[in-house]
């Protein structure tokens, strides 16, 4: 009988516990929710953002605040997410370099992304496309790595930055094949693809909604997806397994994510509420001119990938040898 007694007091306890995130969650959002975005408006992940923050809101009956926090590789606005309350008002926008990338990368970030967030929902793929100049002789995988074989050291390799995804494509490249590149690192996609068009550098693994355009317009020749599928915006275009290098996959994903410590109530509604607007047709017509794939998740299910991805990131980054003071 004790020990019943002991079982039902705690039982008790646990439901008492429970309590103030389950009536908090009822009346949540009672009002605006700030969403960080780490990266200046206008690019890619600001316009997924603004997307999701859209559909939120109408679905939410509250706005849905973008707030551009840009800088240090997007450790500022996972910062100020770190530090917000955890009170289901304040979500980030994570992806692969800041999330999976960044805390090898760099050697003295104030904050664990992996302890001090909590993955919400993932929102989309969007996958790297490998492209050389023109001159390059050469319009398959096989056919490229025939001529970097035979031209070792002679070829560079562009990025918009040391250490995000396109970045370790390359090195990924290198590892699975053998080939002698170098990277040349850039500050942003402009300048990289300038001087990738303009014959300083011979190839890059650059984001699809950006490498597309140059593609079609005959500046630059796509050699394949390295991501697993294709992408409808190039369906002719093979992807790195196709090609012959299995299991290649080196695009980047974004998602959202809180403060650790909000409650799983609201984490489960917000989630619920962003797999709604990851179906509706209004965000998919959004995502599909940046080539991105939306893909509805669980919580958990986006922990294990983030867990996954930081595994497989934080293994090039140390391979590699690219560090960040």
């Amino acid at each position: 009988m004790k020990i019943l007694r002991n079982r039902i007091a705690c039982a008790a306890l646990a439901i008492l516990a429970a309590a103030p995130a389950a009536v908090f969650a009822q009346g949540y959002p009672n009002r605006p929710i700030r969403y960080i975005v780490p990266f200046p408006p206008g690019g890619a992940t600001d316009t997924l953002a603004r997307a999701i923050g859209q559909k939120l809101s109408e679905s939410m009956g509250q706005p849905v605040v973008i707030d551009n926090r840009p800088g240090a590789g997007g450790n500022i606005g996972m910062e100020a997410a770190v530090r917000s309350p955890a009170d289901g008002y304040t979500i980030v926008n994570v992806a692969t370099a800041t999330a999976a990338i960044n805390p090898t990368l760099y050697r003295n970030l104030s904050f664990d992304a992996g302890r001090d967030l909590v993955p919400v929902s993932f929102i989309a793929y969007v996958p790297n496309i490998l492209v050389v100049n023109p001159a390059i002789p050469a319009n398959t995988l096989g056919e490229l790595i025939g001529y970097l074989k035979a031209n070792p050291g002679k070829v560079n390799f562009a990025s918009p930055g040391s250490g995000n995804s396109s970045h370790l494509a390359g090195e990924m490249l290198k590892q699975r094949t053998g080939v002698e590149i170098t990277h040349v690192p850039y500050k942003g996609d402009a300048p990289a693809f300038a001087d990738l068009i303009g014959g300083q550098v011979q190839m890059m693994f650059a984001i699809a909604v950006t490498a597309v355009p140059h593609i079609k317009a005959g500046r630059l020749k796509g050699i394949a997806i390295a991501g697993l599928q294709r992408t409808p915006t190039m369906p002719d275009l093979p992807t790195m397994a196709e090609a012959g290098l299995p299991g290649f996959d080196a695009g980047a994903w974004f998602g959202i994510s809180a403060p650790a410590g909000t409650p799983r109530e609201v984490v489960a509604k917000l989630n619920a509420e962003i797999n709604k607007a990851l179906l509706s047709q209004e965000v998919k017509d959004r995502l599909t001119p940046l080539a991105a794939a939306p893909l509805t998740m669980t919580p958990d299910q986006f922990a294990t990938l983030v867990k996954d991805e930081r595994e497989k990131w934080g293994k090039l980054v140390r391979d590699s040898g690219a560090r960040v003071d």
